[in-house]
């Protein structure tokens, strides 16, 4: 019997493996059979508040077991799920419920106050994770802990769910502007799963280590995949405390770590401290590994395959370099993923499928069904197939593809800077600073300049700032002059978004604007950052 909603996997893993443990957090252990219990009983209860087929859900909550609790039980009732980082700003939820338009909110009990004054007059009912020590107006009289505990007196039945029936609303984090909601269906999150756990050859005896935001959907896809092979799930609510962290990733014997390239830097200096002979995978995605970090990843870890990986929340995954090519092809993400297809359009609309430059397009069951009542934003980014009435995704990705297909990204399109009347890609600029000894991590921005229209900054990420002179030599002989950076930008934390990367909105706003030609070098401090201004 084919598979055509989501909840279909949690129950052939209960059946199949109930007395396997599926999700780790801290001590806590949870066995398959007792999380689709805990599951049945969490919908149910949303059932009698009145959630309905279609209803939107905000779950804003840290990973955990409660988190993966809350998505299954949503997925039961055919809601919407709307995941949300927890380190969202409460005017920030706000928005969200009312752009959503959702009448419950799933909480942490220590936001309760802060979220009685934020909510106003909004018709939003609030569950919270523990008790709450004295009620709070417009909240559920029990918490997820209870309902957990104590099964309803009246399970609830459900009609059969369609593959076309919205699975999730996910809200990208887009620098600038209000976020939009990529609107999920069964279909394409049933898709997206499957192929990305063909390819990596995940098993039962697999144990996937997350420490990746479950509210992004990198995070958010282990916790599918582990009920679609029967695997188990090690959660780490975040990497703020790293030997922590990394602690339990040993103790727990994790076979498979998904990771971004920030976390990379964090591992890096610790990574000698810890018996991690048990990993046998490690998946990389978010951001392209550069090359050095590659070489970083094999040297730390040479008995696992490294999957470098590549994609975008409107369809979760685009492409996979098959770990046998590693070596070969290091600044490559790979071909596309099984199930999908891809091509790059250049700037005359011409597609092609190899050796050429433009925006990447992708085709297939993984491509959103738009943004969340925003035709105009969707109307860019969806445009008609070669087959009637299917929709193409336009990325908005500027990448290669070589004489064998093999893509390589290059930048966003709306990050290629024009500068001197040359279009650079940033990414070519972070490539060639990453290989420089003592950069951890390096962002390449435009800031508007009357002269030279953008104006490059390069803002590095290091331990202490670096030499001025052998970073404008470096460059001087990797790059052509008209992509050397005019400024530096060095800091011991680059500002991050709620996904872990680079914030590039926030850093443009760090930077001085000047009026001035760039003939005359100067140097400005503040704080514990530090700008060098730097001609060609």
């Amino acid at each position: 019997m084919s598979t055509n909603h989501l909840t279909q996997w949690l129950v052939q893993a209960a059946e199949r493996f109930p007395e396997k443990v599926a999700l780790i957090e801290g001590e806590q252990a949870v066995t398959w059979a007792a999380l689709y219990q805990r599951v049945i009983n969490t919908a149910t209860y949303l059932a009698q508040q009145q959630v309905d087929r279609g209803d939107r859900v905000l779950v804003w909550l840290p990973n955990g077991v409660d988190f993966v609790v809350c998505f299954w039980a949503v997925q039961y009732l055919q809601a919407v799920f709307v995941p949300v980082n927890p380190d969202t700003p409460l005017a920030r939820v706000g928005w969200l419920l009312d752009n959503a338009e959702s009448h419950l909110l799933i909480a942490q009990a220590g936001q309760a106050t802060a979220l009685a004054e934020t909510l106003g007059e909004r018709d939003v009912h609030v569950l919270f994770d523990q008790p709450l020590s004295a009620p709070a107006c417009g909240s559920s009289p029990l918490s997820l802990q209870q309902i957990a505990l104590f099964p309803p007196a009246q399970p609830s039945h459900w009609q059969g769910a369609l593959d076309i029936d919205l699975a999730c609303l996910i809200y990208t984090s887009g620098s600038t502007g209000d976020p939009k909601g990529v609107m999920l269906t069964q279909r394409n999150m049933l898709s997206a799963a499957d192929s990305v756990a063909t390819y990596l050859q995940l098993s039962a005896a697999d144990r996937i280590f997350c420490t990746i935001p479950m509210s992004f959907d990198y995070g958010l896809y282990q916790a599918i995949m582990t009920a679609k092979v029967g695997a188990t799930l090690i959660i780490e609510k975040d990497f703020s405390r790293p030997l922590f962290a990394l602690k339990q990733l040993v103790k727990h014997k994790a076979t498979v770590l998904p990771i971004v390239p920030t976390l990379l830097a964090i591992i890096a200096p610790l990574a000698k401290r810890y018996d991690f002979s048990s990993l046998r995978k490690i998946t990389n995605t978010a951001a392209a590994l550069h090359p050095s970090d590659i070489d970083l990843l094999i040297s730390l870890f040479p008995q696992a395959q490294i999957y470098s990986m590549y994609g975008l929340t409107e369809c979760h995954r685009c492409t996979w370099l098959p770990p046998a090519l590693l070596s070969q092809h290091k600044d490559s993400v790979g071909y596309a993923i099984p199930n999908t297809e891809l091509w790059v359009v250049d700037d005359d609309g011409v597609a092609h499928r190899s050796n050429a430059t433009g925006e990447l397009v992708i085709r297939g069951a993984t491509v959103m069904r738009g943004y969340w009542r925003n035709p105009e934003q969707t109307a860019k980014k969806l445009r008609p197939g070669p087959l009637h009435g299917e929709s193409l995704l336009y990325t908005g990705d500027i990448c290669r593809l070589d004489e064998q297909g093999l893509l390589y990204f290059l930048s966003r399109s709306d990050d290629i800077l024009k500068t001197n009347g040359e279009k650079v890609a940033p990414r070519e600029v972070e490539g060639v600073l990453k290989r420089m000894p003592g950069v951890l991590q390096v962002a390449v921005i435009g800031i508007a300049h009357p002269v030279h229209g953008d104006e490059i900054v390069a803002c590095i990420e290091c331990v202490a700032p670096l030499d001025e002179a052998s970073l404008k030599a470096f460059c001087q002989t990797h790059l052509e002059a008209y992509k050397r950076p005019h400024r530096y930008y060095f800091s011991q934390a680059l500002p991050r978004n709620n996904n872990g990367k680079v914030d590039r909105g926030q850093l443009s706003t760090l930077m001085p604007r000047r009026e001035n030609n760039l003939n005359v070098g100067c140097t400005q401090q503040t704080g514990s950052h530090h700008v060098y201004a730097n001609h060609h």
